[in-house]
């Protein structure tokens, strides 16, 4: 198996090749001031790409018990979150492991009596146990970030941010990687990412927030 430093100082080397700088680091662990700077900013951006879409490689299930303490009102049962959750993935409304409920402070509230059968995406901090495509849009990632730090490296920030989220709905390597990552989703029709969440539907009319796939 691959080595997690070694992984994540290739990321981190495609970022300065995709910015055109010379600049490399021998180790992401290295006392330099690049590497420095990558390991500041790797935690946030590695966040942002995890829960940017829901990767079959980071999706994970788990089954909830009913917690001990209950909502103040509203809903008669919570159910706490794993530790590693990062988006809550609410089935559609029709299958058979749906249920009414909507997640606040780390619980899911909900009237069921449980256990509850959930879809999440992990915090996954082994770039190891990433697909190839979800590696690369990391170094997208931190490129992006990497041009709007303090090191000032080479780059221009709007170029950075294009190639990455791309411009007017077309381009950039995020919807690539969408695109590869679900030609292994074999239930397609089954967007458990987008129906069911009170989260999702009730921002602004239906309008999800930025970002949100």
């Amino acid at each position: 198996m691959a080595n997690i430093v070694t992984s994540q100082t290739r990321i981190a080397n495609r970022a300065f090749i995709l910015l055109g700088s010379t600049e490399r680091i021998d180790s992401v662990n290295d006392p330099s001031p690049l590497a420095l700077q990558v390991k500041d900013l790797w935690h946030e951006s590695r966040r942002q790409i995890l829960v940017a879409h829901p990767w079959n490689c980071a999706i994970r299930r788990a089954r909830l018990d009913r917690a001990g303490s209950v909502p103040a009102f509203g809903y008669s049962a919570q159910f706490l979150l794993p530790s590693d959750n990062l988006r809550w993935l609410p089935w559609v409304t029709g299958d058979c492991e749906w249920f009414e409920g909507e997640e606040e402070g780390g619980f899911i509230l909900s009237n069921e009596a449980g256990p509850l059968n959930i879809r999440y995406i992990a915090d996954i901090e082994d770039v190891t146990a990433w697909s190839a495509h979800v590696q690369l849009l990391m170094a997208y990632r931190l490129a992006w970030d990497l041009c709007e730090s303090a090191t000032q490296i080479s780059g221009n920030v709007d170029e950075a941010r294009i190639a990455y989220e791309g411009q007017d709905g077309r381009g950039g390597y995020l919807a690539e990687a969408r695109r590869l990552d679900g030609m292994a989703t074999g239930r397609r029709a089954n967007d458990s990412a987008r129906a069911g969440s009170r989260w999702l539907d009730g921002y602004a009319g239906g309008r999800r927030p930025p970002g949100v796939w």
